[in-house]
C-alpha cells in the first residue's frame, strides 16, 4: 500500500511514505499526513491516520520531519520555522508526482505537526485544505496552560533565561527532557511512541515559545480550515485551536469534541472519524 520516498529540505534528506488509494483513478488527491513533537511518521495517529484517508480515495504521504524518525538533521532539535519549511517541501515533493492532482494537496497535522501544518498552508498558497488536531496559536499561552502552577512555571522560565544566556554567548545549547518542556500526564505517555525524541535543545523551547501561529493563519483565507480538539486535553489546552480559529478567516470550522484525548487520531473513535469523513466530503472531496 505504501512504498518508501525521499525528498530534500534545507539540504537534508527527509524519510517518507507514499501510499495511493485502491480506488479512483490519477491523478488523485492527496494528504499529507504530520507527525507531533518529536515524534515520527509511524506513530499510532500517524498509523491511523494514514489509512484512514487512503480508505475514502486520497493518496497520503507521511514523512519523519528534520531529526526524527529515519531523517537527517541533528537530533533533538525541533523549531516551528524549520519544520515549516520541512512541510512545504513535503508538499512540493508530493504535488511533484505523475500520480498526484498537485491542485489538491491537503496538510493534515497532529499537536505540533497541527500548527506546522497551519502555518505551512499560510506560507504556500497551493496547499489545498488543513486538518489541524491539537494544536496552538500563542507559543506562550501554550506554555502557561502546560506549565499553570508558580513552581511549574518559575522552573520553565528558569530554563527558558538559561537557554537565552547560552545563546548570546554562542555557547552549546543545553539538551532538556521532553517533559520539563511539555508535560505530559502518566496516563498518555503511552501514546508517545518510545522511538520519539526524549531530550530536547532548549533552543526548542525558546523558539516554539516565540512562536505565534495565529499571526498566519488569516493568510489561508479562502481555504478550508479543520480545527479539532479535545474539550478535556491535558496536553495542549483548547484555547489553542480557540486562538486559531478566532484569527482564521473562512472557510473555518472549530470541533471539540468529548470523551477523547490529545491523541485522538490513534483512539480509532468513530465519531472522530465521521466528523472528519463529512468534513472532507464537504470541503475537499475526493470527486
Amino acid at each position: 500500500m505504501e512504498r518508501e520516498v525521499s525528498f530534500s529540505s534545507d539540504g537534508l534528506t527527509l524519510s517518507g511514505l507514499m501510499g495511493l488509494p485502491d480506488k479512483g483513478n490519477a491523478p488523485h488527491p492527496a494528504i499529507i499526513v504530520m507527525h507531533g513533537f518529536g515524534g515520527h511518521k509511524d506513530g499510532p495517529q500517524q498509523r491511523w491516520s494514514a489509512p484512514f484517508y487512503r480508505a475514502m480515495g486520497y493518496a497520503t504521504l507521511r514523512f519523519d520531519f528534520r531529526g526524527c524518525g529515519e531523517s537527517e538533521g541533528p537530533r533533538g532539535r525541533v523549531v516551528p520555522n524549520e519544520e515549516i519549511a520541512d512541510a512545504i517541501a513535503a508538499f512540493r515533493f508530493l504535488a511533484g508526482q505523475d500520480e498526484i492532482d498537485a491542485s489538491r494537496v491537503a496538510l493534515s497535522g497532529t499537536s505540533y505537526g497541527a500548527t506546522v501544518a497551519v502555518a505551512a498552508a499560510s506560507r504556500e498558497p497551493g496547499v489545498a485544505a488543513v486538518i489541524a488536531q491539537g494544536g496552538w496559536g500563542n507559543g506562550e499561552r501554550m506554555f502557561r496552560h502546560l506549565h499553570a502552577t508558580p513552581e511549574s512555571w518559575e522552573k520553565f522560565s528558569q530554563l527558558l533565561a538559561e537557554g537565552r544566556s547560552q545563546r548570546q554567548a554562542g555557547e552549546e545549547p543545553m539538551m532538556v527532557h521532553r517533559y520539563d518542556l511539555i508535560p505530559v500526564p502518566e496516563r498518555l505517555r503511552g501514546n508517545i511512541d518510545p522511538r520519539s525524541i526524549f531530550d530536547f535543545s532548549i533552543e526548542t523551547g525558546i523558539e516554539t515559545f516565540d512562536f505565534n501561529t495565529e499571526d498566519e493563519v488569516a493568510s489561508m483565507a479562502g481555504r478550508p480550515l479543520l480545527l479539532v480538539h479535545s474539550a478535556g486535553d491535558d496536553v495542549i489546552h483548547p484555547e489553542g485551536s480557540y486562538d486559531l480559529f478566532a484569527a482564521a478567516q473562512q472557510p473555518a470550522d472549530l470541533q471539540i469534541v468529548s470523551g477523547v484525548d490529545h491523541f485522538m487520531f490513534g483512539e480509532d473513535d468513530m465519531r472522530v472519524a465521521h466528523m472528519i469523513e463529512d468534513w472532507l466530503g464537504r470541503y475537499f472531496p475526493v470527486d
